[in-house]
């Protein structure tokens, strides 16, 4: 993710576009190269110098801002070593130790006599503890190769405009996506993805398109940071539509403006081998979910929820015996206005096959606890709810209803 200095991009009219980079641009092609030879070259020196290094390499570029976003995005996804179990111990007991020689030699001394001294006083030798000495400190520590699988040159120019679009949905109030007459498939793994991003969209669907509206982090209260790189983290899967319109109002520099992207626009989805992703709490319930009567389906399929709209539960339970459906849709910590209007929903148009799962930090006062604990369509839970809990509830129900 670029951060804000990074950004590039220009406001005509109240339109926010971003300056995208050409994907066969040959110089920033070499350049980008460039930089991964300095990375392969560098495995196993310390983060400082790897920095200073790509550093210098981005200012003499002849498009510095461009160089320092492609920079910025390499060291993000690079992984430097963890510091070894003792280091701070270690490193108090040898300035312990330096300090007793040092109070032990003569005024005229040497540094020589002193290292000498201390050499003689160390467990290991004397240039191996100057080099441990700080290794826990993040400057210090070593390169041991990519996050993930490494990045090529267009990868690189590629993850850069898609930075640049991301930017600025970390202050979007709303987020519009429209995508014309959509393949199903890539539909279904657009909606996995908003829900691995633990994101609630209204969903509308005429004749072929589908529409999604995702609240942005600008109109929430607290946690805006996180849900704003939830919202970022969502964008880097829409291009998989083969045909899409993506609209946000954003506040790019406190005044208003609309963010606007299409699949004309050079942006690729990193993700490829990610469409089929499923979240490891997913799937750690999906493994701890045995249940005779009930099975667990993960496909996110869109239900009708209130007069016209679709909500993408996360979760569906099949009763073996009835075939009857149970959807479960989850609501998180920055969730408070999609679940009031959840429930206000259900209130106009009673729907006894989806239950609401609730994260507790929203029912953090005493009276709006128990208006959600004695609802019959809420499971409260912390973090993610437990296949123990699910199987409890899913037990109370009449399969046939």
């Amino acid at each position: 993710m670029l951060t804000r200095e990074l950004l590039n991009f220009r406001v005509r009219q109240g339109v926010l576009r971003p300056v995208f980079v050409k994907r066969d641009d040959a110089e920033l092609l070499t350049f980008a190269q460039d930089l991964l030879a300095e990375v392969a070259a560098s495995h196993g020196g310390q983060r400082d110098d790897i920095e200073e290094s790509l550093g210098l390499k981005a200012g003499a570029f002849t498009k510095p801002k461009v160089a320092r976003g492609l920079v910025k995005l390499v060291l993000d996804r690079l992984l430097f070593d963890e510091p070894a179990p003792g280091v701070t111990e270690a490193r108090w007991e040898r300035i312990k130790a330096a300090g007793q020689v040092l109070r032990a030699l003569p005024p005229d001394a040497s540094v020589e006599d002193f290292e000498a001294r201390l050499a003689q006083t160390l467990p290991v030798p004397l240039a191996e503890a100057r080099e441990a000495l700080y290794s826990d400190l993040p400057g210090h520590r070593r390169l041991v190769g990519w996050d993930g699988e490494a990045l090529d040159a267009q990868d690189l120019l590629d993850r850069y405009n898609l930075a640049l679009a991301q930017g600025p949905l970390l202050s979007a109030r709303r987020l519009r996506l429209r995508a014309q007459a959509p393949d199903l498939l890539r539909v279904r793994k657009v909606l996995r993805w908003l829900k691995f991003c633990r994101l609630v969209a209204e969903v509308w669907r005429d004749d072929d398109n589908w529409a999604l509206d995702v609240e942005g982090p600008g109109a929430m209260l607290a946690l805006q940071k996180k849900y704003g790189l939830q919202l970022a983290t969502f964008l880097s899967v829409v291009p998989v539509l083969e045909r899409w319109e993506l609209t946000a109002t954003v506040e790019p520099s406190r005044r208003q403006a609309t963010l606007m992207l299409s699949h004309k626009d050079p942006l690729r989805s990193p993700l490829p081998a990610a469409l089929g992703h499923i979240p490891p709490e997913v799937a750690s319930l999906a493994e701890g979910f045995m249940d005779d009567a009930w099975e667990l389906d993960l496909t996110p399929l869109p239900r009708h929820v209130g007069a016209s709209g679709l909500c993408v539960p996360d979760l569906t339970f099949r009763h073996r015996a009835s075939k009857r459906e149970v959807a479960l849709e989850l609501f998180h910590a920055w969730h408070a206005a999609p679940l009031a209007r959840r429930l206000t929903e259900l209130r106009s148009r009673p729907d006894a096959g989806l239950l609401l799962g609730v994260d507790r930090a929203l029912a953090k006062e005493a009276a709006e606890r128990e208006t959600l604990e004695a609802h019959p369509q809420v499971v409260l839970f912390n973090g993610f709810p437990s296949a123990r809990k699910l199987r409890e509830r899913l037990a109370k129900l009449e399969p046939g209803r």
